[in-house]
């Protein structure tokens, strides 16, 4: 019995809290996943969970984000484009049509959730869309029957969150073939998703004196 209790004390935690470098919201993110932080400003901001190599994924790169936009405010793309969405709908139909269409399925509609420790009511779909990968790539690729040429399958959950200022949205952008493996880390950043500010810089959230974020602890 000691030695069955010495060795889960030694098992390493699924999780463990974050809060953004801009303090706007905290959740439990995946253990020991790398974050990466772009923007930070009051209209847009983006932090990006990598996990450990796993040749399922796209370039082996298993993947949860949380993002921030300003309602109406244009955040500029790597490749110099700009985007710019007027609500929580307009991102859901530009992303649908601009990054998935014409070819995506829903294969979980646009639903409304409520998140589990704040009561905030948001939005959830998943969807699947095939993409050219780029030459040479090995990871999360397959095979096209018709004509053997290669291509990603791509399975993306979003979860938006609308609040006053804009809005937050979570991702996780997997593959058909992957989505399954990391699905629970996902739902559980969902779940433990809590803003504290309306975006960088924006004005901190009441909840009426009782913060909802139990806080602190491994699990």
């Amino acid at each position: 019995m000691a030695a069955a209790l010495a060795a889960l004390a030694c098992q390493a935690p699924k999780y463990q809290p974050y809060t953004s470098p801009a303090g706007d919201f905290e959740c439990e993110a995946p253990w020991r996943w790398s974050a990466t932080v772009a923007g930070g400003a009051s209209n847009f901001e983006s932090v990006t969970w990598s996990g450990p190599f796993d040749p399922a994924f796209y370039e082996g790169r298993p993947l949860l984000i949380a993002r921030w936009y300003a309602y109406g405010r244009p955040h500029v793309l790597p490749d110099g484009l700009w985007e710019r969405y007027a609500s929580a709908a307009d991102y859901i139909q530009q992303t649908l049509s601009g990054v998935y269409g014409p070819r995506y399925v829903l294969d979980q509609p646009v639903t409304e959730v409520k998140l589990a420790l704040t009561g905030f009511v948001a939005q959830e779909f998943v969807v699947s869309s095939p993409m050219e990968p780029r030459a040479g790539a090995r990871w999360g690729v397959s095979v096209h029957r018709q004509d053997g040429s290669t291509v990603v399958w791509r399975r993306h959950a979003y979860v938006v969150l609308p609040m006053k200022r804009g809005f937050y949205v979570l991702i996780y952008p997997a593959t058909v073939q992957g989505y399954d493996l990391y699905r629970s880390r996902f739902d559980e950043m969902v779940n433990t998703f809590v803003p504290l500010l309306e975006g960088p810089g924006g004005p901190r959230i009441s909840y009426g004196g009782a913060e909802p974020w139990s806080g602190g602890g491994y699990h």
